[in-house]
């Protein structure tokens, strides 16, 4: 081999090795474009901790789960706007199906001095004496579903998705307390008193009497 066919023959060895190392380096390069199109593809549907998985094998759409997340926040807004000062400044409106089918309420009093508790069940619109004491508990309105609009406050379905009682406290037929208590957020309850602490106890559909 002559001089000048070996200088092709290395030139042609260099070209062929600096052409791989560029395919080489294109193909790392779609690799890496690909990887993260992926990741960007999972962080779009990454849901945050805590929340549910989207279809959760019992046929539960994601429609159906943003729904239910829905009316928790609606109910929470509810409660939120609700003054807790013991004032019912806005008119209470009840629908007549939630007339017809809550009758009664089960209620967990409280007694702060005595250090006692007991579970009650009182009928809507009814009073019930306190044993052994000049105190009454009235239960005013219960709505299954506590929503406060413009100019008044009703139910805005006939389920217990935020249920609430307005109640009232009598001693020797006067009024000393009044106000709402919530079942899920307590924290806004209007109802206060330093003695007889009232709360409602969590309710279900099959809970109406």
């Amino acid at each position: 081999m002559t001089k000048y066919g070996m200088v092709v023959m290395v030139f042609v060895l260099l070209w062929s090795f600096v052409g791989c190392s560029k395919q080489e380096e294109k193909e790392k390069v779609g690799q890496i474009e690909e990887k993260k199109e992926v990741m960007a593809g999972k962080e779009e549907v990454k849901l945050p901790e805590g929340h549910p998985a989207i279809g959760d094998g019992k046929g539960t759409s994601a429609e159906d789960i943003g729904q239910k997340q829905i009316s928790v926040e609606e109910a929470r807004k509810a409660a939120v706007s609700h003054p807790t000062n013991g004032e019912v400044k806005r008119e209470v409106r009840v629908p007549d199906e939630v007339k017809a089918r809550w009758k009664s309420v089960s209620l967990k009093v409280k007694d702060k001095e005595k250090n006692s508790e007991e579970t009650v069940s009182i009928s809507v619109g009814k009073e019930m004496p306190i044993k052994g004491t000049n105190f009454a508990i009235k239960v005013k309105v219960f709505l299954p579903y506590y929503t406060m609009y413009d100019t008044y406050i009703s139910s805005k379905s006939n389920e217990p998705v935020n249920p609430a009682v307005l109640v009232e406290l009598l001693e020797g037929g006067k009024s000393v307390a009044n106000g709402w208590v919530f079942a899920n957020f307590t924290a806004f309850n209007s109802y206060k008193h330093s003695r007889y602490e009232i709360t409602l106890p969590p309710i279900s559909s099959k809970s109406s009497k």
